[in-house]
């Protein structure tokens, strides 16, 4: 399985504005304990689940228009 590779620091005004994400506090408390573990921020977490999750649906896509 190939990963996902590392999210560095994005350059200052590269972005767009802010997604809005809406969690359960299970979830927010979740997110926030993977984030910690890996000294991470919640933003980086996020978006790193949300690139990673990009890259297994288009390889969804692609095995799907195969068969």
């Amino acid at each position: 399985m190939k990963n996902v590779s590392i999210a560095r620091r994005t350059a200052k005004g590269v972005t767009t504005k802010p997604l809005g994400v809406r969690l359960t506090s299970d979830e927010v408390n979740e997110v926030e304990g993977y984030a910690e573990k890996l000294e991470r921020s919640r933003a980086w977490f996020l978006r790193f689940l949300i690139l990673r999750g990009l890259a297994d649906y288009k390889r969804e896509l692609a095995s799907k228009s195969i068969h």
